[in-house]
């Protein structure tokens, strides 16, 4: 439960920050803008995945812009990792209950 509850966060994170740029029309090095990193723990940790992954792009003056391709595979990739958890999680509690 407290995975299910930290991905909810994470994702939220994700959205909020993805907003931030798509509301701004922040597509492209010329519409970049301002930004500060989330405060909160999660949302700063995702914001940092976020710009390593090249969802997120900074520009020469600090500025930044969500590069959509980019973070269109960002999302995918998370996705694919929520998954593998998930399945991990179902194959332990499968095993508790076989050994039970």
């Amino acid at each position: 439960m407290p995975g299910t509850i930290a991905a909810t966060v994470i994702m939220k994170a994700r959205k909020k920050i993805a907003w931030h740029f798509l509301s701004a029309g922040a597509t492209t090095a010329a519409t970049a803008t301002a930004f500060e990193r989330p405060a909160t723990r999660l949302g700063g940790e995702e914001f940092d995945r976020m710009l390593a992954f090249g969802a997120l792009e900074k520009t020469e003056d600090g500025r930044y812009w969500l590069h959509r391709r980019r973070y269109a595979d960002y999302r995918k990739e998370s996705l694919a990792r929520v998954l593998g958890y998930l399945a991990l999680a179902g194959f332990a509690a499968a095993g508790a209950i076989a050994l039970g």
